[in-house]
């Protein structure tokens, strides 16, 4: 009676498990499944399979901001540029404060000649991280093609206090400092000397720029 018991008890048990294992598998796939094998896609250079996968995500989850920033950037490694944008704007309005999505927004926007578009951008990626680099580059980068070096010196500035070791933002801002006339040789002499700390090149190219202009 005990070993029927036990073996009745290690069947039940065995059921169960296959019970369970069917249960499982018989769910429905996710949001995040598709979004999960997209970015594994993604990582493996599979980019049209991405898409598929991140446009499964977005259909059983249309504000999936996760998605739709990596549907974006899925787009953008194939040139798709327009398409990308538009993914990344999205993303950007399903989760205002993601400041990745606002940041893309603007990189991409400015890449197409879309300045307004690409400044407004840039703004919010800064507004929801203040301590965004590439941020305030891509801001100053824009608006030293503008030719407002004032308007640059200031978001190099910030840069520069956010990041106080990052050469590009002090070489930058040197740079900045040198377009806007010679009363500001001074202010680029300082980002120089700070420069021969952080990096060499960079400070010989500022030395070289200032030498031209004394």
């Amino acid at each position: 009676m005990h070993l029927k018991r036990y073996i009745n008890h290690i069947l039940l048990g065995a059921i169960l498990v296959v019970l369970f294992s069917l249960n499982v598998h018989a769910q429905k796939p996710t949001a995040k499944t598709f979004l999960d094998i997209g970015i594994t896609n993604s990582n493996n250079a599979e980019y049209s399979e991405a898409i598929d996968e991140f446009k499964h995500a977005i259909k059983l989850k249309p504000n999936y901001s996760k998605a739709h920033y990596n549907l974006g950037k899925a787009y953008f490694s194939l040139h798709r540029y327009d398409e990308a944008l538009e993914s990344y704007k999205k993303a950007a309005k399903t989760n205002s404060r993601d400041s990745e999505a606002h940041f893309s927004v603007g990189f991409l926007s400015s890449m197409l000649g879309m300045d307004d578009e690409a400044i407004s951008a840039l703004k919010k990626a800064i507004q929801h991280n203040s301590k965004s680099l590439k941020a305030y580059l891509a801001l100053g980068d824009i608006y030293r093609e503008l030719d407002k070096y004032q308007e640059a010196v200031a978001i190099y500035r910030q840069a520069v206090k956010a990041s106080p070791k990052s050469a590009e933002a002090r070489y930058k801002l040197g740079i900045s400092y040198i377009e806007l006339g010679d009363k500001y040789l001074t202010a680029a002499i300082r980002e120089q000397k700070m420069l021969n700390k952080l990096d060499k090149d960079f400070a010989k190219d500022l030395q070289d720029k200032i030498s031209g202009k004394e």
